[in-house]
């Protein structure tokens, strides 16, 4: 497994650009069973990967363009901790939640989830094979191509290093804030607080236009079986007027499924990418947080070495060291006082030379994060703002497309009635 260390990606906007054309698309989830020593089932689901990386099609071993494999969330889940385990400094794509209630519900294996499911696992391969380093890692190439991915699971079984340093500093600093933090940092954090509350607010707003929808639809349904039954009605004795409420029902059948397609639309994917996007800036969030870490370190580090300078010029100027009565009782013990100071003025001065080294690489490691937290945060908004506009972009078609069919449809009514 490649692991990159901080301030290894260099500068340039060549170097944040993936090198190869990476195309992903996860699709037809499908429920399976466990082996003969399992009796749990779980959905897999199929991922084609089209790319002209020369190491793909070298370990594929087909005359496929398309590379084709089977995996289930838990491998997903997998492949994003090595990840996360592996770059430290880069904005790993959120996963789509485990989803604890539909699985005591037993939803699990619905359409309406596992579709979902679908298409939040599309949102995070997909930014995975845009980010430059990410989509170079040798377990993303692994995980795409290898017919053997179970027997790579075992491999790994008890290997997986976490970073229990930083969770524990991370912990221990969480309520701890940078006491310098840089105006850019400052803007960061208020440009993507914005916008999490922004997305966050559309998200309930369609959560409601899709109740809404999908009510109208009903609504559009019951009167296409009160129309039915008038043109039964009708037949025999007045088949001008059951033509007639025949023709009228087939455009409200049209706009009850044409409100029903577009709810669908909404609900699978839209309110999907959203809800994704709120997780993504939430990732965004955390490496900035790791990367403010690293500063109260450093900065920590600096106000020990001040102090203990400061103890040493006092030491040396005559003042503190020890109050009074501490003074006194080793006087009376026999304890000579030059030489205590002494001794104290030594050990502060082996504690200081210790200091500035440790300070020196605190700072040089603060300085490397926030360089890395910059450039990932740079690319994070180009690879949003392209998001957006694709998925505001199949909002629109798919209103079109709604709006073009109910006028197809209600042209052809007005011409027969």
């Amino acid at each position: 497994m490649t692991s990159h260390n901080v301030g290894e990606l260099p500068g340039g906007e060549a170097s944040r650009k993936p090198q190869y054309r990476l195309e992903i698309l996860v699709s037809d989830p499908q429920k399976r069973y466990g082996d003969q020593t399992s009796t749990s089932s779980y959905v897999s689901y199929q991922i084609s990967t089209k790319t002209d990386n020369p190491a793909y099609l070298k370990n594929h071993k087909s005359d496929d363009e398309i590379i084709v494999v089977h995996r289930r969330y838990s491998d997903l889940l997998l492949l994003y901790n090595i990840l996360l385990n592996d770059h430290p400094t880069c904005i790993i794509p959120p996963l789509p939640d485990k989803k604890v209630f539909q699985y005591i519900a037993g939803d699990r294996f619905s359409q309406s989830f596992t579709q979902k499911r679908c298409h939040s696992l599309q949102n995070f391969l997909r930014r995975v094979a845009n980010h430059p380093v990410l989509s170079n890692s040798s377990v993303l190439m692994v995980f795409l191509v290898s017919n053997d991915w179970d027997a790579y699971r075992k491999s790994l079984s008890g290997h997986l290093q976490t970073n229990k340093e930083e969770v524990t500093d991370a912990f221990m600093n969480a309520f701890k804030t940078v006491h310098k933090q840089s105006d850019e940092f400052v803007e960061i954090k208020e440009k993507s607080d914005k916008l999490d509350h922004n997305v966050a607010k559309i998200d309930k707003i369609f959560h409601r236009v899709v109740k809404k929808n999908d009510s109208i639809s009903e609504d559009y349904a019951t009167l296409g079986a009160n129309l039915q039954d008038l043109q039964e009605l009708c037949s025999g004795e007045n088949e001008d007027l059951a033509k007639k409420a025949k023709v009228f029902n087939e455009g409200i059948t049209q706009l009850s499924y044409g409100f029903r397609d577009l709810s669908k639309y909404l609900a699978y994917e839209y309110i999907v990418d959203l809800k994704d996007l709120e997780h993504y800036i939430d990732s965004m969030g955390q490496l900035i947080k790791l990367k403010d870490q690293k500063q109260i370190d450093y900065e920590e580090l600096s106000e020990y070495l001040t102090k203990s300078v400061n103890e040493k010029n006092n030491l040396i100027s005559g003042y503190g060291g020890s109050n009074f009565f501490t003074n006194k009782l080793e006087e009376l013990a026999g304890i000579n006082q030059e030489a205590a100071r002494r001794e104290k003025i030594d050990k502060l001065e082996g504690k200081i030379n210790s200091l500035s080294g440790e300070l020196e690489s605190a700072k040089k490691i603060a300085d490397a994060f926030e360089q890395e937290t910059l450039r990932e945060v740079a690319l994070f908004e180009e690879l949003k703002t392209k998001e957006l506009k694709d998925s505001l972009g199949s909002l629109a078609d798919h209103h079109i497309e709604f709006y073009q069919k109910m006028l197809d449809a209600w042209v052809k009514v007005d011409e027969s009635l």
